[in-house]
């Protein structure tokens, strides 16, 4: 009796030792969506106009810096938000500015001009650098303003006007903190840095002399994808 006990108890160990843990399986799908983000906003000075009423305007030039006619007034301020890198191309759709009282009139595109203030995080590549990552940590370059430090003529579009400085490590990626931006605009100052220099000539001495008309051109502003 004892025996057969025994043998009743190795079997059941048997049967225990061998059988199959039970488990469940879930799937739960994660997904990330990375929309591409570009937007370029102009939040003043989306309208320029410069009206010559004097003698000195002639000889002078309007400009928005301190002390000349229009002080503060020609500005234009705009942002760019974009999660990768960016180019802003610009320039006028026509080759000169043509008379709205008569189109046959046309006054050259360098006699407006304009610099760049950067308001923004994000900082340019050294002056007078024409290589790209020349400086670490600079996001931005601008052939045109010769890396916003000097004044450039309009130009007929398309003209890269600010891009990435090709940093890996310092893309211009970012939102409206990092690139923030202030064209100052001017007309007839006769401002001839050497990178893209205004009309050398003041609108009062020019040959032919300009006939009076309001003068008007479109300055287009198209923001891409730098690669």
């Amino acid at each position: 009796m004892k025996k057969i006990s025994f043998v009743a108890a190795l079997l059941f160990c048997g049967v225990t030792a061998f059988s199959q843990a039970v488990k469940d399986r879930n799937v739960i799908p994660v997904a990330v969506s990375l929309n591409q983000v570009l937007r370029m906003t102009i939040t003043n000075g989306g309208n320029i106009e410069f009206v010559f009423n004097t003698i000195d305007d002639y000889k002078n030039g309007i400009s928005s810096l301190a002390g000349n006619p229009g002080d503060g007034m020609y500005k234009t301020d705009f942002t760019v938000s974009s999660s990768t890198r960016w180019a802003l191309t610009y320039g006028a759709e026509q080759a000169t500015f043509l008379g709205t009282d008569d189109p046959s009139h046309t006054l050259a595109l360098d006699n407006v001009g304009f610099s760049i203030t950067n308001n923004g995080i994000h900082t340019f590549e050294a002056a007078g650098s024409l290589v790209k990552a020349a400086t670490a940590g600079a996001s931005l370059f601008s052939l045109p303003t010769n890396n916003a430090t000097e004044v450039a003529a309009l130009q007929a579009y398309p003209v890269t006007l600010i891009e990435d400085n090709d940093d890996l490590t310092a893309a211009n990626a970012g939102d409206i903190q990092d690139n923030s931006f202030t064209l100052n605009w001017r007309c007839g100052t006769v401002e001839t840095d050497p990178t893209t220099p205004m009309n050398g000539v003041a609108i009062i001495d020019q040959t032919p002399s300009p006939t009076p008309d309001r003068y008007v051109v479109n300055v287009l502003f198209d923001l891409s994808i730098d690669n």
